[in-house]
């Protein structure tokens, strides 16, 4: 499985497409389930990052790419459904005035232990690998934001799978990072392909935001990218050999 063109059905997404432009940005790790939520409302965000903890774990076991390769996509569809309902319980719990400063608060955290503790894990280039994909799925949640009040169609979807896809290897890492459990050198290209997915992701959701916004594919007109766009396309270039998702 080249994990940068993933091929799960699209109806693991479901019928509502917006829920999902959130997801990359959830708090999926126990210790970044916040300090400034209530004490119940991160108890019950504890026990779904516990389920998704117990998800990601199956997949940290596997010691070959063969067997990581096969465990991670069975266990992606109960990852997915996990991170769904984390989702829902912050809708419903959080005021939505806190939803964006939990995202932003989510990423910095996750940028931070990249940095801090990445290199001596794995080593420098997942480390780096791994602070890209954070900064891409900022990217992604930031861009989101020109999709809030209009009607997603399929690329949503496209999008969720791929960024949901990273952010499940994204979790690998960071579970790595906060236990004793190693990163097992047969798996390290299998995860850093998966991380590749959130560049698709951005590229799908930039579509859906052309498509909205009336850009028109065949005429080419040239959209206003600034230099961080030219890195996601400079880094989706590099997998021209790959099978085109």
């Amino acid at each position: 499985m080249g994990s940068a063109c993933i091929t799960f059905p699209t109806d693991i997404t479901g019928k509502e497409p917006r829920q999902l432009l959130e997801l990359v940005a959830l708090p999926s790790e126990q210790e970044h389930a916040s300090t400034r939520l209530s004490g119940s409302t991160n108890e019950l965000l504890h026990a779904v990052v516990g389920v998704i903890d117990e998800i990601v774990l199956r997949a940290m076991r596997e010691r070959t790419a063969k067997g990581f390769e096969k465990t991670a996509r069975e266990a992606f569809t109960s990852y997915f459904a996990a991170m769904v309902a984390l989702g829902a319980l912050i809708r419903i719990t959080v005021p939505e005035r806190d939803i964006d400063w939990l995202a932003a608060q989510s990423l910095t955290e996750l940028e931070s232990d990249f940095k801090n503790l990445g290199a001596a894990k794995f080593g420098s280039e997942l480390r780096d690998r791994g602070l890209f994909t954070v900064w891409t799925l900022r990217k992604i949640h930031d861009l989101s934001d020109e999709l809030k009040n209009a009607e997603l169609g399929d690329n949503a979807k496209q999008f969720a799978m791929n960024a949901v896809w990273a952010r499940f290897h994204i979790d690998i890492l960071v579970k790595s990072m906060k236990s004793d459990m190693a990163i097992f050198p047969d798996v390290v290209d299998k995860i850093a392909d998966g991380l590749r997915a959130a560049v698709n992701a951005y590229a799908w959701l930039r579509q859906e935001v052309d498509r909205i916004s009336g850009v028109s594919e065949p005429e080419l007109q040239p959209v206003a990218w600034d230099n961080e766009d030219e890195v996601l396309l400079s880094d989706s270039m590099k997998n021209l050999g790959r099978e085109k998702c």
